[in-house]
């Protein structure tokens, strides 16, 4: 495992929660899915510094309730939800979607950085499950360094990141990658 602590971590899981079969919203084309149990399981505490860290948990309209679980299950208390509208609707099995939460969790004594920010914020679509770029100039105002990205696709300067399609910072046991500081020492 990782030595070095985060006082605050950015996750996009991969949810499968209304990701698969005939009426799917496609996820499953773009990357693999992983159930709620395997989200719950990653071991997240041992990477977030106890005394003091954030969590922001990325979450759709389908899974907004299930990130309340999963923040507690990795050792966070849910605080605040910052709704990402966006210009124009997606898909949707009910509602037409138009926006996507990111959940904020502390654990510790983890005071903001900055008290002003508003629980929304309005930016682009860019292609598949791509955030916004301004949800790191978000985090980086309300939560302290050092920052890890989980499920990460692309670098960002000042962050470490991990996940399956890009070049990972860190190892998570139990969860390989195919480019981390373990596969890449035995190569």
């Amino acid at each position: 495992m990782n030595n070095k602590l985060y006082r605050t971590i950015m996750a996009d899981p991969p949810w499968d929660v209304l990701q698969k079969g005939r009426n799917s919203l496609g996820a499953e084309r773009h990357y693999n899915l992983m159930t709620l149990d395997q989200i719950k399981a990653i071991p997240i505490a041992e990477l977030a510094d106890p005394e003091s860290s954030h969590c922001w948990l990325w979450v759709t309209n389908a899974t907004l309730r299930h990130g309340y679980d999963v923040l507690e299950a990795w050792g966070f208390t849910p605080r605040s939800p910052l709704t990402w509208i966006k210009p124009r609707f997606t898909l949707g099995q009910y509602l037409r979607n138009a926006t996507e939460h990111v959940l904020l969790g502390t654990r510790g004594k983890a005071p903001v950085l900055f008290r002003a920010q508003p629980t929304w914020m309005f930016a682009p679509l860019q292609d598949h499950s791509h955030k916004p770029e301004e949800q790191y100039a978000v985090i980086e105002r309300v939560s302290p360094g050092p920052y890890l990205e989980l499920f990460a696709r692309r670098p960002r300067p000042g962050w470490d990141v991990w996940g399956d399609q890009i070049a990972s910072d860190i190892d998570i046991p139990g969860y390989p990658v195919p480019d981390s500081p373990a596969t890449r020492v035995r190569s």
